[in-house]
């Protein structure tokens, strides 16, 4: 879990457990919630920059994610990105 805030884990974690499919739980399996996390992290990262460059909106952002738009601007709040590209 290195360089990610807990704040920012522990929502992160919580809103990636609220999106799996079947109840399927990550919570029990430290390695797996970290490769999930590190996945997450690394597609909001590609997406983000895909995002200030214009050439993806918020909501393809959020799309891509599994979240609404309304979650995306709130991940990229608490993490203090910005949440327009103009």
């Amino acid at each position: 879990m290195s360089g990610v805030n807990p704040t920012v884990w522990s929502e992160t974690l919580e809103l990636i457990n609220t999106k799996l499919a079947r109840g399927m739980e990550i919570q029990g399996s430290p390695l797996l919630a970290e490769f999930v996390l590190r996945g997450f992290e690394q597609k909001l990262s590609e997406l983000y920059e895909d995002f200030q460059q214009g050439e993806i909106s918020l909501g393809y952002l959020a799309e891509q994610l599994g979240i609404s738009s309304w979650e995306a601007v709130h991940l990229l709040k608490e993490r203090g990105l910005r949440t327009t590209n103009l």
